[in-house]
C-alpha cells in the first residue's frame, strides 16, 4: 500500500467498508497490538492502517476485505461481506479427515498467496523484469523486443492488422506439471486431485465480480521495425487469431501466482520458478497464448497550453487481473463485442475497441461484453458517432506507441494514447462517471471534478511512476506520452515541464 495521499478515489457502491477502521482499532486494542504490528500481520504499510482507522482511507476492494478477515480470523459479516462470501470458513470449523484437512490447507495457502499477489503486483512486476536481460526491458515492469515500440507516435489507423485462421494450438496451457504448486487441491477421490485450471480455482475460491470466458483476439506476431514513418511504407503490423479469455488467464495468472509464492518464500529466482522457466522466451507467442490488453492514456488538451490525464484505480474484487493498481483509463482486453462474423468484422479494429472502452469506463455505459446479438454501428450509435465526428474534425487524435509484455503475468500490452481537445472533451465526457464496474476514477483530491484529471506535468508523472502502485503498461504510456509531448500536444506551455 502507498503512504501518499495526493491521489484520491471516490467511494464505490461495493460491499460495506464502513466500520472497518473502527474494527481494526478495536482488534488492535483487544490484542495489545501497535499499528505497526497489525500492519505487519496484514502485509500493509503502517501509514495505510492509520488512514483506515482514522477514516481518511476507505476500503472498497472485496479481496482486501477478505484478506483482513482471513488474516485476523474474523467472520465475513465483521468486515461487511455477505455471510456466504467465505463459506469455506464455516466448513473449516467442522471436524475433518486428514485428507479433507490437507485439501483445506492447500486452498487456504492458495488464497493467501493470491491475496499477496493482488496486494503486491507492482513490486512483483519490478522484481520479475530483472529476471530478463536488460536489453529486453521496457521501463520498470514491461518487456519488449527492439523495434516493438516506435520512435514516434503512429496514427491508430496506420497499424495494420492481419488475421490467421490456421493457427496451431499453444504448447503451454497452464496445466503442466510445473504448475501444480499454483493449483490447489480440489478434494474428492484422491487427496492429490488438483484443480486442472487456475480459472476454475478462481471461480470457486476467489471469484472476481467480472469473470466471464469471452472470445478474444490472440496476438501471434509483431511486424515493423519501429523506426521508419508509416507513410514511407514501414508501418506497425500485428497478426492475430482466436483464443478465449480464460486460455490466457490460465497461463498468465498461474505464472504470476508462482512468482508471488516464490517472493513470499525464498525470493524471486529461476530455480523457484519452474513454470516460468517452462514457458521460456516471453516473446514466443506461438508457444503460449498472448492475449493483449489495449491500454489507452486519455489526455484532455487545452489549446491555452495546459493538459491533464486520467487514471483508474482498479478494484481487485472486481477484475481478474491488474486489480488494486492505478491504471490508465480506458484499458481492456482486445476482443469482439459478440461472437458472430459480423461482430468480428466490425470489432477486429484497435480504435473500435478503444471506443467501446471509453464508452464503458468514462461514461458508465453498459459493457459490450459479447452477449449481444446486435453489432455496434460505430457510425450511427452514440457515443460512437460523436467519437467518429471528433476524430474526423481533428479534435480527437488516437496514436499507437507499440507493444510490450507484462513481466509478472506475461500478458500482452498494446500501448496507445488519445488526445482530446478540451472543448470536445467537455462536450463528449461532461457526464464522466466517478466509478464503474471495474473501479474508480482518480482525482488529485476530494471535492475535485473527475473531468479535471491530473495535471500532465513531469512532476506528477515522476511521482506516479516512482512512488505509486501504477501498472507497468500505464507507466509506459505516461513515459512515452511525455517523451513525445511536443508531437502529441502542440503548444504545451514550458512551465508544464516543471
Amino acid at each position: 500500500m502507498t503512504g501518499h495521499t495526493w491521489l484520491w478515489t471516490p467511494p464505490r457502491a461495493t460491499p460495506a467498508s464502513v466500520g472497518v477502521g473502527q474494527l481494526l482499532r478495536a482488534y488492535r486494542q483487544a490484542h495489545g497490538l501497535t499499528q505497526q504490528q497489525l500492519a505487519d500481520r496484514l502485509g500493509f504499510d503502517q501509514s495505510y492502517v492509520s488512514k483506515v482507522e482514522s477514516g481518511r482511507r476507505a476500503i472498497h476492494d472485496i479481496s482486501t476485505l477478505r484478506h483482513i478477515a482471513r488474516n485476523l480470523s474474523l467472520s465475513p459479516e465483521d468486515v461487511g461481506l455477505a455471510p456466504g462470501a467465505m463459506a469455506d470458513r464455516r466448513r473449516d470449523s467442522a471436524p475433518r479427515s486428514p485428507a479433507a484437512e490437507q485439501v483445506a490447507a492447500s486452498q487456504r495457502t492458495w488464497r493467501l498467496t493470491r491475496d499477496h499477489l493482488n496486494h503486491h503486483r507492482i513490486s512483483l512486476a519490478r522484481a520479475a523484469v530483472r529476471l530478463y536481460p536488460e536489453t529486453d526491458r521496457l521501463g520498470s515492469g514491461l518487456l519488449a523486443r527492439p523495434g516493438w515500440v516506435w520512435d514516434r507516435p503512429v496514427d491508430i489507423d496506420d497499424v495494420a492488422l492481419a488475421w490467421r485462421d490456421d493457427v496451431e494450438p499453444p504448447m503451454i496451457r497452464g496445466d503442466e506439471p510445473e504448475t501444480a504448486g499454483s493449483r490447489p487441491l480440489l478434494g474428492g477421490g484422491s487427496p492429490q486431485n488438483r484443480y486442472q485450471r487456475y480459472t476454475r480455482a478462481m471461480r470457486d475460491l476467489d471469484r472476481p465480480t467480472l469473470f466471464e470466458n469471452r472470445l478474444s483476439f490472440r496476438l501471434l506476431d509483431i511486424g515493423g521495425d519501429g523506426t521508419a514513418a508509416a507513410s514511407a511504407g514501414n508501418r506497425p503490423a500485428l497478426d492475430f487469431g482466436h483464443t478465449t479469455y480464460f486460455d490466457a488467464v490460465d497461463v498468465c495468472e498461474t505464472v504470476a501466482h508462482e512468482a508471488a509464492a516464490a517472493m513470499a518464500g525464498s525470493g524471486l529466482s529461476w530455480p523457484a520458478l519452474p513454470f516460468r522457466a517452462r514457458i521460456g522466451d516471453p516473446f514466443d507467442f506461438g508457444r503460449r497464448v498472448a492475449l493483449p490488453s489495449i491500454n489507452t492514456l486519455t489526455i484532455r488538451h487545452d489549446r491555452g497550453g495546459t493538459a491533464s490525464f486520467f487514471l483508474h484505480r482498479r478494484s481487485a474484487g472486481s477484475v481478474a487481473t491488474a486489480g488494486g493498481v492505478y491504471h490508465v483509463i480506458p484499458a481492456g482486453v482486445f476482443q469482439p463485442s459478440g461472437i458472430t462474423s459480423v461482430h468480428h468484422a466490425a470489432d477486429f479494429d484497435l480504435w473500435h475497441n478503444i471506443a467501446r472502452e471509453l464508452s464503458e469506463e468514462l461514461l458508465g455505459n453498459p459493457e459490450h461484453d459479447g452477449s449481444s446479438s446486435s453489432p455496434i454501428d460505430y457510425e450511427a450509435d452514440e457515443p460512437f458517432q460523436s467519437f467518429e465526428q471528433a476524430r474526423r474534425a481533428g479534435s480527437m487524435r488516437v496514436s499507437y506507441f507499440g507493444v510490450g509484455v507484462d513481466a509478472l503475468t506475461l500478458f500482452g500490452e498494446i500501448l496507445t494514447v488519445v488526445v482530446i481537445d478540451a472543448d470536445a472533451f467537455d462536450k463528449m465526457f461532461g457526464g464522466m462517471v466517478q466509478s464503474n464496474t471495474e473501479g474508480s476514477v482518480v482525482t488529485v483530491g476530494p471535492g475535485r471534478l473527475v473531468t479535471e484529471g491530473i495535471p500532465f506535468t513531469h512532476t506528477a508523472l515522476r511521482r506516479l511512476v516512482d512512488t505509486e502502485p501504477i501498472a507497468p503498461s500505464a507507466a509506459a504510456c505516461l513515459e512515452l506520452a511525455w517523451r513525445h509531448r511536443e508531437t502529441l500536444l502542440p503548444g504545451l506551455r514550458a512551465r508544464m515541464a516543471s
